[in-house]
């Protein structure tokens, strides 16, 4: 059904349910990667020095002490045992530091820190062989696959052609003492991993838009989605046109239970209907009750079986009818129209008299 066909971009509520509720995050395993390199090559430009420095006094260390003679005893044991620790925490402990940071990171900044649980939660389906082949001909996995390739052949490349054009070099290691050999091949595997993080910057780049496509394909709704949504959000409109109506009667039947107790009621003449109200206690009248057609009608019904006074003036009616809400003063222009109707009613006038 054309309904159906997911052609409407993902709402706000969309991408929100998708990423705190799935875990379903835009997210390239090649930016990762491009993140770890760069981590890892920063890491080492700084570290590389130190740990370089470290490697040669281990080097130095058990060279130098080859031709000596010692005892072989338990506490010569130890100082080996010891030194050999020593080293290797200096050595090793910045790079499994280094690796974790580079695990983490790039984690982080993409999912913008979320963490949840939900795509660890076993799926049945995922056993599901057919899906499984269906899967492999996909077209991500089509990408993949490709991308793995290319970087792949990419890498042997580079190397391979690095290592042709450091031949001359490499024969001539032979001369080298130990720490120049160590310094050659040290700054020649830096150089060709500089090399390899800016290939796998323009792969990552690629990737990411491809991811990008996907991610916002995958989330795609059909129209009918995006109307249930906003039913959703805004509710029924029938069940909110019933409350609506609902509320409506409400106040009308509240406004109608201050009628019996105004003082006069001021018609038009059966079109428009404003009931007002005025005593001592309060600067000016106050319209207690309006109305037009058949809720003037039930207004002036409703003051006549209360005895309640019906003043008919057209445009005073209207007047108030459409510029004074219901328990509010009617303005100071209005004051002295009013006062004068109020004056001339019986009724008022012995209301005020026995207060």
């Amino acid at each position: 059904m054309a309904g159906q066909e997911k052609t409407e971009k993902a709402t706000p509520k969309k991408r929100k349910d998708a990423r705190e509720k799935e875990g379903n995050v835009l997210k390239s395993k090649e930016i990762n990667t491009f993140i770890s390199l760069i981590i890892i090559f920063v890491s080492l430009s700084l570290l590389g020095p130190f740990m370089l420095t470290q490697m040669q006094n281990v080097i130095r260390f058990f060279i130098g002490g080859a031709g000596r003679q010692v005892d072989v005893n338990q506490e010569f044991i130890t100082e080996i045992a010891v030194r050999i620790l020593s080293f290797a925490t200096t050595i090793i402990a910045p790079i499994l530091f280094i690796a974790v940071l580079a695990g983490v990171i790039p984690t982080v900044i993409q999912t913008k820190g979320l963490f949840t649980m939900k795509p660890l939660k076993p799926k049945f389906s995922k056993l599901n062989p057919l899906k499984g082949i269906k899967k492999l001909f996909s077209l991500q996995q089509v990408v993949q696959i490709t991308k793995s390739v290319i970087i792949i052949a990419a890498i042997v490349g580079l190397v391979y052609g690095r290592i042709m054009n450091l031949l001359p070099e490499i024969r001539k290691m032979m001369q080298f003492d130990l720490i120049q050999g160590v310094n050659f091949v040290a700054t020649n595997i830096f150089n060709l991993v500089m090399l390899i993080v800016i290939l796998i910057a323009f792969v990552s780049a690629a990737d990411y838009v491809f991811q990008w496509w996907q991610f916002e394909k995958k989330l795609k709704m059909s129209k009918q989605e995006v109307k249930d949504e906003h039913k959703q959000i805004e509710g029924d409109p029938l069940i909110k046109s019933k409350i609506k109506q609902k509320q409506r009667e409400v106040a009308q039947s509240r406004m109608m239970q201050e009628v019996p107790g105004a003082d006069v009621v001021v018609r038009n003449p059966t079109h428009y209907a404003v009931a007002l109200k005025y005593d001592t206690t309060i600067l000016a009248p106050m319209v207690v009750a309006k109305g037009r057609d058949e809720i003037a009608l039930k207004i002036i019904a409703l003051a006549e079986e209360n005895d309640v006074p019906i003043h008919e003036d057209r445009a005073l009616a209207r007047n108030m009818h459409d510029n004074v809400d219901i328990g509010r003063l009617i303005p100071p222009e209005l004051f002295i129209v009013v006062a004068e109707i109020l004056s001339n009613l019986e009724t008022f006038r012995k209301k005020i008299d026995l207060k």
